[in-house]
């Protein structure tokens, strides 16, 4: 049994619509033998291992009645028919047969049982998006993306295009575009479909609701943007380098085309051409591709930062059809696809060189407008987490925007919120927000475990909010009113960063005494950027922008930044980082290692109600792990070190780094703090409700989640929530006296645990950062003492958890 389709086979798959408790159900479901696929799918891999019991998660009781579908495979077709024929006679009212009575207990939680039909096929929310189609424009196609059954047999699979061609001609339709990508059992076909023939999907009839071969029937995977008016320049524009930097592109935009000659971009982005040519977009239409990679070498304009000196490699992937006011990916292509031979392409090359041979960091701030993220990994999200893992490979991914009206609790007319107070108005909207976090999900790929995750924080450096217009938060740091929430597969902590994404306006309404609310853009506020000219004359226009998007190229900027200081400290030690399987994760642990939740986490957990496990979570969906602080990853100073190890690790290995504590730090009772942050790199099973391959964990040189008794946990996310992506990330502090040091230091492990046998000898790279600090002022410097007791060398001993000692 499974609650995803994907895990099925189709030709022995049974639906069960289940009206009573699940957890009763799946008792009675194991009398009659069936399998919980997610039965050892709890978040936490290595529950039971020294887990307090303050430190569960709360998942509830499984008494809570709704309808859920359950996906069960019969292990054959006689069994599928037997079970059938069970119910059938159940349903009659027939007695039950004396060698199968289990099974009535069974049914007795079940409102249908069934074969796979084209209720399953053609899901409401397919449903909504047909109508809503031939609503706006009745003369046209509805486009449409069919994911296939993928078969284990190359020649079923080889036959599946044949299939789809053949049944869009007998309903007078059109393959579009095709993707078949193996690694991620992904078959899908973009398809265009007469009117009439769209309507029949909405009363589950016709050839395509009843294709046996279609797993499923949905929204064109599609991403567009929002067309903004460029500005006057409101600053002195930066000159055009005279020379190209002669060291290799390490980052690459996946986005629009931008406008190369911009006087802020010439001779700083390299563009190569894959599935988008510049003929596909006007100049003056080239907003999204242009912005983000201006924020990615400039930052905010408004800021006034040095620009990133290295060259940006571009692949574009958003067009501007002739007649639209906007970008988007081309209406007849399979993104997916697109970025597959995007990200081939910089790797490997397409019959060639690589495009992008010392790449490592890519922004992909295109996301799924018609998919959030529900529960299980999206094709998409799937590919992103494989190439990751392939290649080595960072991408830095936007939550999406989510632009939905929300309602709002507290007043009771438009008037009363404009006179609220601002703080009043504020937590009123953070509360608000929370209630509908059902409704304003990340957006895929967003969810992809082994990419990085940007939320949108509300700040930019636009000066004043305009006078007469509704500002929502007051206070710094604050998420985005249009920044998608986490979580992310399994529950794991997304987004797990947030960045400045520029401050929207609140416009509100009423009806019927509900006071709904929702963002908007203005044009005297959000984050400076460079812009095409509408006329197609100028090249030196700016454009004020919000959303996730920025906040994930101000990421990436920080990201390219970081890889000049790597390169740097490896190549001290004779070493290209860039050869390094753990390089990308090395770049995600250290973006990470700065985060904290701060003043804002503080308000959000007053404005929560529920246990604290509940709150955190919460507060995890806004803010991730916290704000990114770059200046704190660059800089060392007298009271802090950071001290950062990687390795590849197998399962059931335990690599143990030993730290030698300061000596500032014992014997007295100043703020002292320890921050842990560990990043690996998964391979996934696609089709598999746990997903991740190998799991990583930080542990104690005892394998245990003990750490020094010195310090306490901070308000942070939950440590089980914190284990279930690739990224873990402690902030540990104290004024503990620390008498007895023992030996002077103490014992950091990482853990590793395959959770399917294909990858037990699997080498996972991972990154581990650690530092150490002292609050001022001190007596002596934390960062000379820690230096001259570390032992750079690496030990193994022979024991069967392997030991090993490396620091730089």
């Amino acid at each position: 049994m499974s609650t995803r389709p994907s895990e099925v086979s189709p030709d022995r798959a049974l639906v069960f619509e289940v009206i009573g408790p699940v957890a009763k159900f799946i008792t009675a479901a194991r009398q009659v033998g069936l399998e919980w696929l997610t039965e050892a799918q709890d978040g936490s891999p290595f529950r039971g291992e020294d887990v307090d019991e303050e430190d569960e998660d709360v998942e509830g009781d499984g008494s809570a009645v709704g309808e859920t579908l359950l996906y069960v495979t019969m292990p054959t077709i006689g069994g599928l028919q037997r079970v059938l024929a069970l119910w059938n006679r159940y349903i009659a009212g027939r007695p039950k047969p004396t060698d199968d009575g289990n099974w009535w207990a069974l049914f007795g939680y079940l409102s249908d049982l069934r074969t796979w039909s084209a209720r399953d096929r053609v899901d409401p929310i397919s449903q909504a998006y047909v109508n809503r189609m031939l609503e706006r424009y009745p003369d046209r196609p509805v486009r449409l993306e069919l994911d296939l059954w993928f078969r284990e047999s190359s020649e079923l699979r080889e036959s599946a295009e044949a299939y789809v061609e053949a049944l869009m001609d007998s309903v007078g339709g059109e393959v579009l575009d095709f993707a078949t990508i193996e690694p991620i059992c992904y078959q899908a076909a973009l398809v265009e479909l007469p009117g009439n023939r769209a309507r029949q999907l909405g009363s589950l009839r016709g050839p395509l609701a009843n294709a046996d071969k279609v797993m499923r029937v949905r929204p064109q995977s599609l991403y567009t943007t929002d067309p903004r008016n460029p500005i006057d320049n409101p600053i002195d524009i930066r000159p055009i380098p005279t020379a190209v930097d002669e060291r290799e592109p390490v980052a690459a935009l996946l986005d629009g085309y931008p406008v190369q000659n911009h006087v802020l971009l010439a001779n700083r982005v390299d563009i190569e051409e894959v599935d988008v040519t510049g003929a596909m977009s006007p100049v003056r239409r080239r907003q999204h591709g242009t912005a983000m990679a201006s924020l990615i070498i400039h930052g905010d304009l408004a800021s006034e930062q040095d620009p990133i000196p290295r060259l940006l490699k571009v692949v574009p992937i958003l067009a501007a059809p002739q007649g639209a006011n906007e970008e988007c990916t081309p209406p007849n292509k399979l993104p997916i696809l697109m970025v597959y031979r995007a990200v081939t392409a910089l790797v490997e090359g397409l019959g060639g060189e690589p495009l992008g041979r010392r790449v490592v960091v890519i922004n992909h701030s295109i996301c799924d407008q018609e998919a959030p993220f529900v529960r299980g990994a999206s094709p998409w999200a799937k590919l992103l987490d494989y190439l990751a893992h392939r290649y080595d490979l960072l991408f830095v991914v936007s939550t999406g925007n989510c632009n939905a009206q929300f309602h709002l609790d507290s007043y009771e007319s438009c008037e009363e919120f404009e006179d609220a107070a601002e703080l009043e108005r504020q937590v009123v909207i953070l509360r608000s927000i929370e209630k509908a976090k059902g409704t304003r999900s990340l957006l895929s790929p967003a969810e992809s475990v082994n990419a990085l995750t940007v939320g949108a924080v509300h700040e930019d450096a636009a000066g004043d909010c305009p006078i007469g217009h509704i500002e929502p938060f007051a206070a710094a740091g604050v998420t985005n009113i249009g920044s998608g929430l986490g979580l992310g597969v399994n529950r794991a902590i997304k987004p797990e960063v947030v960045e400045a994404g520029g401050r929207q306006l609140v416009r509100t309404q009423t009806i019927d005494g509900v006071i709904s609310i929702w963002g908007y853009e203005h044009g005297d506020l959000g984050q400076l950027a460079a812009a095409p000219d509408p006329m197609g004359g100028s090249v030196k226009r700016l454009v004020r922008t919000t959303g996730t998007s920025n906040a994930a190229a101000l990421l990436t900027r920080s990201a390219i930044k970081l890889v000049d200081v790597v390169e740097a400290i490896y190549g001290e030690d004779g070493e290209d980082w860039n050869d390094l399987r753990a390089r990308a994760v090395i770049l995600k642990a250290l973006l990470a290692h700065s985060t904290r939740w701060g003043k804002t986490g503080t308000l959000l957990n007053e404005i929560y109600s529920g246990t604290w496990q509940r709150k955190r979570e919460n507060i995890s969906r806004f803010l991730g792990f916290g704000r990114h602080d770059l200046k704190q990853t660059l800089y060392a100073d007298g009271s802090r070190i950071t001290l950062l190890a990687d390795d590849v690790i197998t399962s059931e290995d335990r690599h143990v780094y030993r730290i030698p504590i300061p000596r500032d730090m014992i014997g007295n009772r100043e703020l002292r703090r320890i921050v842990l942050t560990l990043a690996w790199s998964t391979p996934i099973v696609p089709n598999s409700v746990r997903y991740r391959g190998v799991i990583c964990e930080i542990v104690d040189g005892d394998g245990k989640r003990k750490f020094w008794k010195g310090v306490k946990q901070t308000l942070q996310p939950h440590p089980d929530a914190a284990r279930r992506g690739t990224l873990q990330h402690l902030v540990l502090e104290g004024k503990n006296l620390v008498s007895s040091p023992g030996s002077g230091a103490f014992n950091v492990g990482v853990q590793c645990r395959a959770q399917f046998a294909e990858f037990v000898t699997t080498e996972v790279p991972y990154a581990l950062a650690v530092t150490l600090e002292l609050a001022q002022p001190v007596r002596t410097t934390v960062y000379e003492d820690v230096r001259a007791r570390v032992q750079p060398p690496r030990v193994t001993t022979n024991i069967s958890i392997r030991v090993r000692q490396r620091t730089r």
